[in-house]
């Protein structure tokens, strides 16, 4: 279980934040076990979510990094598209992977997201894991050949207050490394785990809550 919590619950908010503490996404998942292994959820097409866009509806990727501090934001409501998501947030590990299924269920591709290790938490009826992601991510085909993906966010962050400096960075890419390391040994969850996997027909799509969403970050 991560950071001692242990879920009796049936949703898990993944919320993720910037290092002064903005939150950017908030996205409900299903709760599918929570063991040694980590916390396991589903994201299906149709997933409602919030994520932060400007004011004017642009994305953050449309404006360049260094202008980024000069617009206004908020979090604007989306549904998720296009695959389905098994998302593994793993004990004391910075990243967590998702398991990418076309709409039939054949897997598409494993995304390694490199993040700070998960800090679970518990608030009522409401139950979360909260990330920083770290910009750098692996994209695994099923064959498990790999390539890094957004390298050029990863790299226009270092020495930036709100992200990392030069160390952090190179434990950011030590931790893909590691990855990259069982990716080509086929070392869980990239030995097939998880690929026979099906939702419960009678699960219902996960749910944004009325209230608690924006509750503060909560930090290992």
């Amino acid at each position: 279980m991560i950071d001692r919590v242990s879920f009796v619950i049936d949703q898990v908010l993944h919320r993720d934040f910037r290092g002064d503490g903005s939150l950017v996404m908030v996205i409900p998942q299903r709760l599918v076990s929570d063991d040694e292994r980590g916390i396991l959820t589903w994201r299906p097409i149709g997933t409602p979510y919030l994520v932060r866009r400007t004011a004017d509806g642009r994305d953050r990727r449309e404006i360049p990094f260094r202008e980024r501090h000069t617009v206004q934001w908020q979090l604007a409501p989306m549904t998720w598209t296009g695959l389905h998501v098994l998302h593994l947030f793993r004990p004391g590990q910075a990243h967590s992977v998702w398991s990418m299924f076309n709409p039939d269920f054949s897997l598409n591709r494993w995304y390694v997201n490199l993040e700070a290790p998960p800090a679970a938490w518990r608030d009522g009826d409401l139950a979360g894991v909260d990330t920083f992601d770290h910009a750098l991510d692996i994209v695994v085909p099923p064959d498990r050949t790999w390539r890094w993906k957004d390298e050029d966010e990863y790299q226009e962050r270092i020495g930036h207050p709100v992200y990392w400096g030069e160390d952090g960075a190179k434990e950011i890419r030590a931790e893909g490394e590691r990855v990259v390391a069982d990716i080509e040994a086929a070392h869980f969850p990239f030995d097939g785990t998880w690929l026979d996997f099906r939702p419960d027909p009678a699960w219902p799509t996960p749910e944004l809550p009325a209230a608690g969403w924006d509750r503060p970050w909560s930090r290992l």
